[in-house]
């Protein structure tokens, strides 16, 4: 199920992110797509028992799979490696959260603000 889930919500934020970025621009990158992705991959799953983990690490592959075929300057492989260790670590994150304070709205959130400062972080590394 968590397979099924990953796939279905790389597809969904991908959708949501080409939207916030048309309408919103780049910056949506280091404001609302990091809350839409970890809404998605972790409500369907939680909601549906399926594995959060699984779900975060399929969606960081496929994300990888991603960066590697719009790979424009030569970094496709790290881009691709940071996408699988980046949603590990968000999915790791949330499930010690939840783990530790039962409370999955206050996994997510702290999630997004992980994945908030990951994206920063590799947009000015990438600069």
């Amino acid at each position: 199920m968590a397979y099924v889930i990953g796939c279905l919500m790389a597809g969904l934020s991908f959708l949501l992110n080409k939207v916030l970025i048309q309408y919103i621009g780049i910056k949506a990158v280091i404001s609302y797509s990091p809350l839409v992705e970890e809404m998605t991959k972790t409500l369907c799953s939680y909601y549906l028992a399926a594995d959060i983990l699984v779900t975060h690490v399929v969606f960081g592959i496929l994300e990888a799979a991603y960066d590697w075929y719009c790979d424009q300057l030569g970094r496709g492989g790290y881009a691709a490696l940071f996408s699988i260790v980046g949603h590990t670590v968000f999915g790791a994150s949330t499930l010690l959260i939840l783990h530790m304070s039962g409370s999955v709205v206050l996994a997510i959130l702290v999630a997004s603000c992980i994945h908030l400062v990951w994206n920063v972080t590799m947009i000015r590394l990438s600069s």
